[in-house]
């Protein structure tokens, strides 16, 4: 345990433990990006409002309608 604690061995101890560290934050963000561009492709698939039919209205006016 000793040989952790000197200087020169202690260095490439916090050295080691950063990189795994960055490491898992950079796989994690690069997992949260292929998430993302899943999600993104799948709204793209839908159908857009300008495919889906249009609602139609029939105007009333007083003069059809008391007829």
């Amino acid at each position: 345990m000793t040989t952790l604690l000197d200087a020169g061995v202690a260095i490439y101890v916090a050295m080691t433990t950063a990189l795994i560290v960055w490491v898992g934050v950079f796989l994690f963000l690069l997992r949260i990006d292929h998430a993302t561009q899943d999600v993104a492709r799948q709204l793209n698939e839908r159908t857009t409002p300008t495919d889906a039919p249009q609602p139609r209205a029939t105007i009333i006016t007083n003069d059809s309608a008391t007829q």
